[in-house]
């Protein structure tokens, strides 16, 4: 399942120590709905509506512990936390990487839009300390790697963790906007986290928030609603 086509694309961390390849996390985001598809094909419409499928906890701990090579888990952890596509992740520039916001700077996504990207500390503490390691400046491509081979690594890692479903680099962006929303993150944020022009493609997360829907539940069921 080929999502794009290859291009080319490539402040150290203050006092942190480099996360060894494989460090997992308890806290990633993660749910279990099933249908893998791209982002293009997941807006509503008025016939039958296909949900896509993203990954459970389970699956991003073994995922991420899979990995033996920094540069591949820094992508994957960029993809699945801050919610890129694979050719976001892999056109970054080291200077796009902002420490203090805990942010990504996303030139020209999909659309040709520009866009500030959350992400988590930890994920950019470990893309920093790639940075030290491989000696390279500010205005150079964050990942050396292709497109394509980012893909190829990361679908290699989904096999050796027993992911066997088909899940592609867009399951790692389908599941970082359902985590935002089960976290409570409005609508119209993981909308602009993610670039979306349409918030009817943000919608169709909702469908996958289950988790969500699961404690409102049950919390209305303790007064017998």
């Amino acid at each position: 399942m080929q999502e794009s086509q290859d291009h080319d694309s490539d402040d150290l961390p203050h006092q942190e120590t480099c996360r060894g390849i494989g460090d997992s996390t308890t806290k990633s985001p993660g749910f279990s709905s099933k249908e893998g598809v791209s982002e293009d094909d997941i807006r509503p419409s008025r016939g039958k509506t296909t949900l896509p499928k993203v990954l459970s906890y389970d699956e991003i701990d073994r995922l991420l512990l899979s990995f033996d090579d920094l540069e591949d888990l820094a992508a994957c952890r960029i993809m699945l936390f801050a919610g890129l596509r694979v050719e976001e992740a892999s056109s970054l520039k080291i200077d796009d990487i902002d420490r203090e916001r805990r942010a990504l700077f996303v030139r020209q996504g999909k659309g040709g839009k520009d866009r500030w990207a959350p992400c988590d500390i930890s994920t950019i503490s470990l893309a920093l300390c790639y940075v030290h390691l491989t000696g390279r400046k500010g205005n150079e491509h964050l990942f050396k790697k292709t497109t394509r081979t980012l893909q190829r690594h990361i679908e290699d890692a989904y096999l050796k963790a027993g992911i066997t479903w088909g899940a592609t680099c867009h399951t790692l962006r389908h599941t970082c906007a359902t985590w935002q929303l089960d976290k409570g993150i409005p609508l119209e944020v993981v909308r602009e986290n993610l670039g979306h022009e349409d918030i009817t493609t943000t919608q169709i997360y909702l469908h996958l928030n289950i988790r969500q829907r699961s404690r409102t539940y049950l919390d209305a069921s303790r007064f017998g609603v």
